[in-house]
């Protein structure tokens, strides 16, 4: 059975607007709501979320998992995501493009419950209790490609990866960011994206393949205007 945000905290991220409306203010994500849920993969360590004052803390061990939430139904988030993420340690860079060895210390996750036939988790996600995902965009820290390289994701057709930041990071600094989802998706799938069909963000961090050890942060995610 698919959870949904309660309504008291949907209009909180909608900066309370009615539901068939656009939001014309900030969905601000706030880690310490009760609708973040953790997506494990069969058979991997799962790594560990900690809130960390404002920030989420994501610990990865040889292991891999997601930390998400479903966005409010019948509402249009503003097109613009942005966050600061801190990376504190990690292990040596990998490729993303290479299936079984794209690790990374940090990544942020767009979902689009897009038509199809399939979705990331297979037809029966939703049944699974797995979010049922067509489109998706990440966002990587950690990568050997640099910064602005756009990739296939290796094990999905329907998925893009984008390195924001590539072998130039530097550990123990915050880094700003903001996307303009429109524009990554038109770039990476050659259309525009039906913006209501976004319905969930996520957080992760990968150290499965090589077996490394990574610690990261996150905060003041947000979905505001241009």
């Amino acid at each position: 059975m698919r959870h949904r945000l309660p309504a008291a905290l949907a209009l909180m991220l909608a900066g309370a607007v009615p539901h068939h409306a656009a939001a014309s203010e900030g969905w601000h994500l706030p880690f310490e709501a009760p609708v973040w849920r953790t997506l494990k993969i069969p058979g991997a360590r799962e790594n560990q979320f900690r809130l960390n004052g404002d920030a989420l803390q994501v610990i990865s061990d040889g292991s891999v998992s997601f930390r998400y939430m479903e966005l409010p139904r019948n509402s249009v988030p503003p097109a613009t995501l942005s966050w600061r993420w801190r990376v504190d340690r990690h292990s040596p860079l990998a490729s993303q493009a290479q299936k079984g060895r794209d690790d990374r210390p940090l990544a942020i996750h767009v979902w689009f419950d897009t038509q199809g036939r399939a979705s990331l988790f297979g037809n029966l996600a939703s049944l699974t209790g797995r979010p049922k995902i067509g489109h998706l965009l990440t966002y990587v820290w950690g990568a050997t490609e640099p910064a602005g390289t756009v990739l296939a994701n290796p094990y999905y057709d329907k998925g893009r990866v984008i390195v924001v930041v590539g072998s130039d990071g530097r550990t123990g600094q915050w880094r700003d960011v903001r996307r303009d989802v429109v524009e990554d998706y038109r770039r990476a799938f050659g259309t525009a994206p039906d913006m209501s069909a976004l319905r969930y963000i996520a957080i992760s961090a990968d150290t499965d393949d090589l077996s490394g050890r990574s610690s990261a942060f996150v905060r003041a995610l947000t979905f505001d205007m241009p």
